[in-house]
């Protein structure tokens, strides 16, 4: 790896991150509103003022995951690393937590205040 290439890398991961919040401002979401639980099988939308815990069946065991004070976190999980634990507690949309051994993903939702779905070239 030339000096260059390690140049042009840093300067890519400078853009990505400076654009991702951008991009998040820019998509229209006003605020959360659900947590969508989704496993092996099917999803669950759990509207994030309700404070509830849930047990979701993944592929190599159970998810537990809390909403509590308009927030949603993964509690415990049956993987090595337990990676989604760690993440803590998510609240603004379009945050994710996912448990990659059990196929386990928690989104957050928001409603949306207009703006652009999508955007192809």
């Amino acid at each position: 790896m030339t000096h260059a290439d390690r140049i042009l890398i840093i300067v890519i991961a400078v853009l990505a991150l400076l654009i991702g919040p951008a991009t998040m401002v820019a998509s229209g979401y006003a605020s959360a509103s659900s947590a969508y639980i989704e496993g092996p099988s099917g999803e669950t939308v759990v509207p994030l003022g309700s404070d509830r815990v849930l047990e979701v069946a993944g592929l190599r065991g159970s998810v537990v995951v809390e909403v509590v004070d308009g927030s949603v976190s993964v509690r415990d999980a049956v993987c090595p690393d337990e990676l989604c634990v760690q993440v803590g507690q998510v609240s603004h949309a379009g945050a994710a937590i996912v448990c990659v051994p059990n196929a386990v993903t928690v989104r957050v939702g928001g409603v949306r205040s207009g703006g652009l779905d999508a955007v192809a070239r």
